[in-house]
């Protein structure tokens, strides 16, 4: 398994680069790619061409290959780097994930399931910006581009999920505007 961070957001609602953001004491970025190296995974970052060339190059990064699509874009850069790997897909704008978190996923892996995510107790959606795609999912990812939807949550509901819940509901909270990151916890 290898650990995918997507920092290839356009961040129009925040008004600056959500990768940048200084939450946990140093880059966002910087710091879920220790996090998710930590577990023991190697990390690529998926990043549109512009973060790229401001990336440092000691960071192993994946330039999109599509332009706003979202995050399937950078699920799919990964899928063609490495297709035989499962991925672990971690969006930049989630700022309370902790070691607990990533590690609770990992450890919720089977062989029964394509996907393993989380729901919030609050929520009706399944998680899709920390989740696990194994290679058995990824024929639903290239169709569902293929539509024009662009949507994890299709791919969700075409494959085996397991889900499971967060120690706190607030390790899934992700901030898309300076609002939300006030109130971030």
């Amino acid at each position: 398994m290898k650990a995918l961070l997507l920092v290839g957001g356009q961040s129009t609602r925040m008004g600056a680069e959500k990768y940048l953001m200084n939450v946990n004491g140093q880059p966002q970025y910087v710091h879920l790619h220790q996090l998710l190296s930590d577990a023991g995974l190697d990390v690529c970052i998926s990043c549109n061409l512009e973060q790229y060339k401001t990336i440092p190059s000691d960071y192993y990064r994946l330039v999109d290959q599509y332009d706003a699509i979202g995050p399937i874009g950078g699920l799919l850069a990964a899928i063609n780097h490495s297709p035989e790997e499962a991925w672990l897909m971690v969006a930049c704008d989630l700022v309370n994930v902790n070691a607990g978190t990533i590690a609770n996923l990992i450890n919720a892996v089977d062989e029964d399931h394509d996907i393993i995510t989380y729901q919030a107790s609050d929520s009706k959606h399944l998680e899709t910006a920390i989740t696990i795609y194994k290679p058995s999912s990824f024929r639903e990812v290239i169709d569902t581009i293929d539509t024009g939807l662009y949507s994890l949550q299709r791919v969700l509901s075409k494959c085996k999920v397991k889900v499971i819940n967060p120690a706190e509901d607030s390790e899934l909270k992700n901030v898309n505007s300076p609002e939300d990151l006030k109130k971030k916890s």
